[in-house]
């Protein structure tokens, strides 16, 4: 039969373990990988966006921005160290870009060009070495918050529209044009209104003339003038016969 006091000390070893487990998770260091933001995510040409560095541990004695995906064989933009504050250009370095104290980097006036990857790099007071990548976008200027397919249709419905006003309105000045030519002729083509007193007018109807005063004057004349002689034509004869 065994002691009874070996239970308990049994009992006890699991418990030792559990909290000895506990204090080792507890004093474990924890490190938070940094992340970088582009703000704006996308970028019209000719804006400044800034590449924020997030999440950056305290220790950080450096920062090294790279154009890239990855530290190692980019080439470096520029480098800014704590202690002196002071940027360090690189061979990538064009004058638009700023690092800041906390690691973000500035770019002002971007292009086109710029779109792409960018990382950076940091040292620590340990001289250890970690890196985040970030993406920059650029987009060229057109109406914000309209992509280019949808200002190619406003601009085309718009055109569209014009042309359509424009058809309108010369149908509606041919037609007045065509109405204003009909009455025209209308007014030409009617008769004129007769005069009081002398009846209608007839401009194509024919009349013979009549003879005048002096084709009537020949033959009175002759009546009041008979010649005498006209006697001597008659035939005596016959008033012997009768």
């Amino acid at each position: 039969m065994g002691s009874p006091s070996a239970c308990p000390h049994r009992a006890c070893i699991p418990w030792l373990l559990l909290t000895a487990s506990l204090l080792t998770f507890w004093d474990l260091p924890t490190t938070v990988q940094f992340t970088i933001e582009a703000l704006p995510s996308s970028a019209a040409e000719g804006k400044d966006v800034l590449l924020r560095a997030c999440n950056i541990s305290e220790t950080i004695q450096a920062y090294y921005w790279h154009k890239g995906k990855t530290a190692e064989g980019s080439p470096l933009i520029a480098g800014y160290l704590i202690d002196v504050q002071v940027n360090i250009p690189g061979t990538a370095y064009s004058g638009r870009e700023t690092i800041y104290s906390n690691g973000s980097l500035l770019f002002q006036n971007v292009t086109l060009e710029d779109a792409g990857s960018y990382t950076l790099r940091t040292i620590n007071a340990n001289y250890d070495s970690d890196q985040a990548t970030g993406q920059l976008h650029v987009h060229q200027n057109n109406v914000p918050g309209l992509p280019v397919g949808a200002v190619a249709g406003i601009v085309t419905g718009v055109l569209v529209g014009v042309a359509l006003v424009a058809a309108l309105v010369c149908f509606l000045l041919l037609a007045r044009t065509g109405r204003a030519s009909i009455r025209r002729d209308l007014r030409e083509q009617r008769p004129p209104a007769s005069t009081p007193g002398h009846g209608p007018s007839h401009r194509y109807a024919f009349s013979a003339p009549l003879p005048g005063p002096r084709t009537a004057t020949p033959l009175y004349e002759e009546l009041l003038h008979s010649d005498a002689n006209i006697y001597c034509w008659i035939d005596h004869k016959a008033d012997v016969v009768s």
